[in-house]
């Protein structure tokens, strides 16, 4: 029953990447159409259409890095917490090309934080992985 539940829910995440992959297909292609028909003097539109149009690519890597787990998780019937925190990482870095800059100065500090302890755990994990792989070729 675990199996089925896990297939359903990567059928559907693998709906919404391919939707979210059609729409950010979109959006970069209406910018790209509009910032070639109005004049490239206009440099605020131009800065928000990229602004956009990284925010659907992140967007899309987290749904990639979501895929890989599931089928991670379909093959071996485990989690590896190293996808889990990528996904994070990725999601965080999303959050931060997003970030409007009228926050308080202690959530930007808290923010920082927050990353340097996911990267942190992100290598940490890394380097015992590598360990392991090594101590068990010798």
């Amino acid at each position: 029953m675990e199996q089925f539940i896990v297939i359903v829910l990567l059928f559907s995440l693998l709906a919404v990447f391919l939707y979210s992959m059609y729409i950010f297909l979109w959006l970069l292609y209406d910018g790209m159409v509009d910032n070639i028909m109005q004049e490239v003097s206009v440099e605020k539109n131009i800065l928000l259409s990229l602004h956009t149009i990284f925010g659907g690519f992140m967007l899309v890597l987290i749904g990639i890095e979501l895929l890989r787990a599931m089928k991670i998780y379909l093959k071996e019937n485990l989690v590896h917490a190293e996808v889990v925190i990528l996904v994070a990482i990725i999601g965080l870095s999303r959050h931060i090309i997003d970030l409007k800059l009228d926050k308080d100065p202690l959530y930007f500090a808290g923010l920082g934080i927050l990353i340097v302890c996911i990267v942190g755990s992100y290598y940490l994990i890394r380097e015992s992985s590598k360990k392991k792989t090594i101590n068990n070729v010798d």
